[in-house]
């Protein structure tokens, strides 16, 4: 004789599978949460430290060989870090001991698009230490120079109305600034996800603040740098 399974034994061999096929769903939808929950904050502390380590290297070079009254400039979203970056193309100032520091520019006439100054070989190198996209600290106030800017010519056209006035100091600065995607430097993207920088100066000390946010995932961070 053959015996088959009854209905009532169908109907709970299928529930058991149900319930296991549930909890198996219900384990991997956890899993993929955490998973999902734990890149999310790996990438947003990665944001973070990307733009400290580079504020940590700009600022340990700040002014150097520069007026130290010209160090820092803070404004809404943005932070101007007085010194010239070191790239495959500048090797940064260097000291000359016939022109003694500090090293600035100054400026000669103004126009309502930009500033021409004396030189823009500061250190007198033969090679120019401005360039499009880079910030400059006068005694007037920080600007951004144009994008359109011809490497090498003496007048800066800039971004903003400039209200430095003919003798002023200029000296070259990093530029950093908050835009949609993220924290840029020197116009280009530094760190993805950052949507609040700020940055304030009171005594001999900056204090910035940064936060990320990516798909629902916070994070923020407060630091305090000596600049005296």
């Amino acid at each position: 004789m053959q015996k088959g399974i009854t209905l009532v034994e169908l109907m709970i061999s299928m529930a058991i599978a149900t319930i296991l096929i549930l909890a198996t769903y219900s384990m991997h939808s956890m899993a993929e949460s955490v998973y999902r929950s734990t890149r999310e904050d790996w990438g947003c502390m990665q944001s973070l430290r990307t733009a400290l380590l580079q504020l940590d290297q700009d600022l340990l070079q700040c002014a150097y060989l520069m007026p130290q009254d010209l160090k820092i400039v803070s404004k809404q979203g943005e932070l101007f870090i007085g010194g010239l970056p070191v790239t495959t193309q500048h090797t940064g100032l260097r000291l000359k001991g016939s022109d003694p520091p500090p090293y600035f520019s100054v400026v000669t006439a103004r126009e309502a698009s930009g500033l021409r100054l004396d030189t823009v070989d500061i250190d007198q190198d033969a090679v120019p230490d401005f360039w499009a996209d880079l910030g400059i600290i006068t005694d007037n106030g920080a600007y951004v120079i144009s994008h359109a800017y011809a490497r090498g010519n003496a007048f800066l056209p800039l971004k903003t109305r400039p209200f430095a006035a003919i003798g002023d100091r200029v000296i070259p600065a990093i530029h950093y600034d908050i835009r949609d995607d993220g924290l840029y430097r020197n116009g280009q993207l530094l760190a993805e996800g950052i949507d609040v920088f700020h940055a304030s100066v009171e005594g001999v000390t900056l204090t910035v603040y940064l936060r990320v946010t990516s798909h629902g995932t916070t994070r923020e961070i407060h630091y305090a740098y000596p600049i005296g």
